[in-house]
């Protein structure tokens, strides 16, 4: 048991009337024993309320604490979550980015920007963990990046990523990322295929780049490989030769792993022969047709990417980029009438991927579908049967009514005095007036419906008989 008390200092008026005066503003101290060992030791205050406080958390250590804030959590704290349930945002980006270090290398160049300017904005809201980042937070990020929808989308698209690894390592209670609305009715971006002529340009245009042999006959390559086969540029860049062989290509996409092979056309696999070992390679031994094997791969595709943007703006193609030449090849597929199947294997992506970005509408489908649309259209079809009887025309009157299914399925006859016996509407039908009762009506109801509390629609068959 402890009790409080003040040491009085050596100024104290009241010092001479010991431990027992308290109405002054000398230090507070405890004093007594805890679990039989002596405790007196000073409290670091001079508020007496404070004290009390204090006192409480020297006597039990769980005088004052709660359980962390994440469910399921017993560690008791002050307050907030304890210390496993809490992580920093820079030493959560860092976790983030080891865990995930299987993904390809522009997906974590992609990622690793994106959560270095969402580090920054935190930085300058002065938030220091996870935890207290919250909707509101997220909202503001999107006005702090001046970037477009479709940027956007991909930046939103890695926060929500980063947020679900948080919260599957409990450093959060929910993901706000998923709160943060996604842009919609976004357009794909809008590249047209190549044309002929514009191919033509652009091979051409290999035989004016650099300064000899060399690279123009690698610049022809890589361009011969864009348009037969539609690889990703990092896929021909670091092409291996044991993958061309009996005429085919087989190879797995650098950025989903998807497997491709293709036929060889003889165009390409002349080039491909003709092709100078790769300078700084270590011999013929060397396994690559343009990378030496030295290096890092992303340089060297940087340096592919480069070579052959300068094919491009010698060609004078606009919008000339290695990525249309996978638009041309689905184009062409569809035209032919492939499927997006078709399309999507040699590709080497999935279906829905090809019916989003590549499947352009193009002269040559337009005119498969509308040649289509005009088998269907203009056939000729039965005409129409008309019935006469001996005292006069049957004019059909077709109209749709909405029934419930109580309504019996059966065929109907002579409905003129059900409701409007004694009524005489009158109304102009094809010149000549008309009342009910010199019609006779059938109502012919759906076949084969059972009974369901929605709404039917009902065909009335109209036939009226025209007077003389």
């Amino acid at each position: 048991m402890l009790s409080l008390y003040r040491r009085h200092l050596q100024q104290c008026p009241h010092r001479a009337k010991g431990k027992a005066f308290i109405k002054c503003s000398c230090p507070i101290w405890c004093d007594g024993e805890i679990d039989g060992q002596r405790v007196r030791k000073s409290l670091d205050t001079r508020d007496w309320a404070r004290a009390n406080r204090k006192l409480g958390k020297v006597e039990d250590p769980g005088y004052g604490l709660r359980d962390c804030a994440q469910p399921g959590c017993t560690e008791p704290v002050e307050r907030g979550r304890c210390a496993r349930h809490t992580r920093e945002i820079s030493a959560a980006i860092d976790a983030y980015h080891q865990a995930h270090q299987d993904a390809a290398d522009g997906t974590k160049q992609s990622r690793n920007l994106t959560l270095e300017h969402f580090r920054e904005f935190a930085a300058g809201r002065g938030f220091a963990t996870v935890d207290q980042v919250d909707l509101e937070a997220l909202n503001a990020f999107r006005s702090f990046r001046e970037v477009t929808a479709r940027t956007w989308t991909k930046e939103l698209g890695t926060i929500r990523h980063f947020f679900r690894f948080c919260l599957d390592n409990e450093w959060v209670i929910r993901s706000w990322a998923q709160k943060v609305p996604m842009p919609r009715n976004l357009k794909p971006a809008e590249r047209e295929p190549y044309s002929p002529n514009e191919v033509a340009r652009i091979i051409a245009a290999c035989e004016t780049m650099g300064r000899g042999a060399y690279e123009r006959l690698r610049a022809r390559a890589m361009v011969l490989l864009l348009r037969y086969t539609a690889l990703r540029i990092s896929d021909v860049a670091l092409l291996e030769k044991d993958r061309v062989r009996n005429g085919e290509i087989f190879i797995r996409t650098a950025k989903n792993g998807k497997a491709v092979k293709l036929p060889v056309y003889t165009e390409l696999q002349k080039a491909l022969d003709v092709l100078p070992l790769p300078k700084g390679a270590d011999g013929q031994e060397c396994p690559y047709f343009f990378w030496s094997g030295n290096g890092d791969p992303r340089t060297f595709v940087r340096d592919v990417t480069r070579t052959m943007s300068t094919v491009f703006k010698l060609s004078g193609v606009t919008g000339a980029c290695s990525h249309r030449f996978r638009h041309t090849l689905a184009t062409e597929v569809l035209e032919l009438g492939g499927t997006f199947e078709d399309a999507a294997d040699i590709l080497g992506d999935t279906e829905a991927i090809v019916r989003k970005h590549y499947a352009k509408w193009s002269a040559g489908r337009q005119v498969r579908i509308s040649d289509l649309l005009v088998r269907i259209w203009y056939t000729k079809k039965p005409s129409p049967q008309t019935t006469e009887t001996k005292s006069g025309n049957l004019v059909d009157l077709v109209r749709f009514e909405l029934t419930t299914s109580s309504m019996p399925f059966k065929k109907y006859q002579s409905l003129t005095g059900i409701s409007t016996r004694n009524k005489r509407l009158s109304r102009r039908r094809f010149g000549r007036r008309w009342t009910p009762q010199e019609a006779n009506f059938t109502v012919w109801t759906p076949r084969g419906l059972q009974d369901s509390t929605s709404s039917v629609a009902c065909c009335l068959l109209l036939r009226a008989r025209l007077p003389q």
